[in-house]
């Protein structure tokens, strides 16, 4: 106390309420330079009028404006809100902003949290505002450099789960299932339900540069998300706008592409017409495949610069791997002869139609629409499969010239393969390329890349070999919440406390000394110790019923008792199958 009066100013005014009547000592002369006698008067800018200072001997008991209330329930308003007081004068909020938890600021606003940036077009996006709260993928992060290289008897807690790459994805993938409206709400069309528009292109009626009119089915065409309201599962519906069915036998060959299920194409469900958008529109149901993206937009859109290993910031390489190439060669070849084999053509091998619904994992799109579009004037079978294998050349040399407009110099392209990629790709688009002597097929195609497939069937086992190692990783994880069932219906009973048969004796004492030993262990200091791994630990030790032996002490210090995991795991099961009875 004297320290802190020691350093205040000797000769600092005294402050003397206007109410008080007791004398007060002569202040002091105050010490102030001459030059700020003549000082202007501070004028504050704000327009709202500044409350009057009340002394306490003048403060009304129930005024709730100046009394601090320590009951007072603290309310999170919009920032954009304005609330009034008693008196009925309105506070602005334009200087002064409440607290929101789901604020956004400048920067937060203009990031895209529903994938598409199209949460705005739903149907209901006027009455209804979703605020996305961040998902906790992340907290499964890996381990650090300087604590990975463990030894074997040591653990992180990443490494009792799956790996954070797998889970992030499969987060993000579930996020984007779930992103849109709720259940039942929102314009129900044909039995389905809150239509959530996919495509950022909307109702593009011109191709892109380099682009064939055909890509875009020459009709203005719209992607929805929207749930089925008989199965409750997402769907992507594809709608052409004012279009008028010439015939109905026309859906019959949607039938055809449902028996179809393969790996690299989007499987269609069903195609019917309505006029719920207010003209008449033909949809097409497909399967839905969250976070999927055109190869276009993959490969032929503007990357952010990434950084170099000298720490400076270069563009990005648009070059495809040879690798990556010929899994997309393989996988597009698989779905046309899948097509072609059943009597079909696919019509859509275009670099807007592919989708990458996952690592280098391709899905030919939009099967059966040309089949619908154009059912009267259509070419035959055979010349539709040969366009097919047309159009598989044109995608390679797009892709492996990342360029739309590199079809139109065939010669300058095949160059460029050639010096950036080997001789099989380019021999690949000569003889796509070349005239059908008498006719070309899928399997003279495959049997040209067939060392390939040797390449990117070895990777797609290593690959599920990873993802059965994350799912036996995950296998039976549930033994440890059943663990922390029993341990919640076995412990602190309140309606056992007076029955001899229930006390906390025995086996049921040993238990509850457990709980304190897994969850409420303190440091030397007192404080809490929060380990995971310690946690995890000793359940799975108690869950497999081990010999190893551990030391229980009671809260007071007075008990401590010697137990092995085995006879502990005994107890648990003998005190819930009391109870169970």
């Amino acid at each position: 106390m004297t320290s802190a009066l020691s350093s205040q100013h000797v000769h600092a005014p005294v402050f003397v309420p206007s109410g008080s009547a007791a004398p007060s000592p002569k202040p002091a002369q105050a010490r102030l330079p001459t030059d700020l006698v003549n000082a202007p008067v501070f004028v504050p800018k704000s327009s709202a009028a500044a409350p009057a200072f009340v002394p306490a001997s003048e403060r009304k008991v129930g005024s709730s404006s100046l009394a601090f209330n320590p009951t007072a329930e603290f309310v999170p308003r919009s920032a954009a809100s304005q609330t009034e007081d008693s008196t009925g004068q309105t506070e602005a909020t334009s200087h002064a902003q409440d607290y929101d938890a789901h604020y956004l600021d400048a920067t937060d606003a203009g990031l895209d949290y529903y994938g598409n940036g199209l949460g705005a077009l739903s149907a209901n996006a006027a009455q209804t505002r979703f605020t996305r709260q961040p998902l906790n993928y992340h907290l499964y992060a890996p381990a650090l450099p300087h604590v990975a290289n463990l030894t074997p008897q040591q653990q992180a807690v990443c490494g009792f789960f799956m790996s954070p790459t797998l889970r992030e994805d499969l987060h993000l993938k579930s996020d984007a299932i779930a992103q849109g409206i709720s259940p039942g709400e929102g314009t129900e069309i044909g039995g389905y339900w809150g239509f959530i528009p996919l495509d950022t292109n909307f109702g593009r009626q011109t191709p892109r540069e380099g682009q064939s009119p055909k890509g875009f089915f020459g009709h203005k065409t719209w992607v929805y998300k929207a749930g089925h309201e008989a199965d409750g599962r997402y769907y992507a519906l594809r709608r052409v706008e004012n279009f008028r069915l010439p015939h109905e036998a026309a859906l019959t060959v949607v039938e055809k592409w449902r028996r179809i299920a393969h790996p690299n194409i989007v499987g269609i469900r069903e195609a019917y017409t309505t006029h719920g958008f207010g003209d008449s529109s033909l949809i097409f149901v497909y399967d839905f495949h969250p976070l999927a993206s055109t190869l276009h937009d993959h490969h032929l859109l503007p990357k952010p610069p990434v950084m170099r290993p000298n720490g400076r910031l270069g563009p990005a390489s648009t070059q495809i791997p040879e690798r990556v190439l010929w899994s997309y060669i393989i996988q597009i070849s698989s779905a046309i002869r899948a097509a072609h084999t059943a009597g079909l053509a696919l019509r859509t091998v275009e670099i807007s139609k592919i989708l990458l619904t996952g690592k280098n994992r391709l899905r030919v799109n939009c099967c059966s629409m040309f089949d619908v579009l154009r059912f009267e004037n259509d070419a035959s079978l055979e010349m539709q499969q040969q366009e097919d294998l047309f159009d598989l050349g044109k995608l390679i040399v797009t892709l492996g010239c990342t360029s739309l407009s590199a079809v139109h110099n065939l010669p300058r392209s095949l160059d460029h393969l050639s010096r950036q990629y080997s001789n099989d790709i380019k021999n690949l688009v000569l003889f796509l390329f070349g005239k059908p002597e008498p006719r070309k097929n899928i399997d003279e195609v495959l049997a040209m890349i067939g060392p390939r497939l040797l390449d990117d069937l070895n990777a797609s086992q290593s690959e599920n070999d990873l993802l059965e190692t994350e799912l036996m990783r995950e296998l039976e994880n549930a033994r440890l919440v059943r663990l922390l069932c029993k341990f919640g219906f076995i412990n602190e009973r309140p309606e056992f406390d007076h029955d001899p048969r229930w006390s906390e004796t025995g086996d049921r004492y040993l238990i509850k000394l457990f709980r304190d030993y897994v969850f409420h262990q303190v440091e030397e200091h007192g404080h809490p110790v929060v380990d995971l791994s310690h946690v995890l630990t000793c359940l799975n030790k108690l869950d497999a019923g081990v010999d190893e032996k551990m030391t229980l002490v009671s809260r007071d210090g007075q008990s401590c008792l010697i137990v092995s995991y085995r006879d502990l795991k005994q107890a648990v099961n003998a005190a819930f199958r009391d109870l169970a009875r």
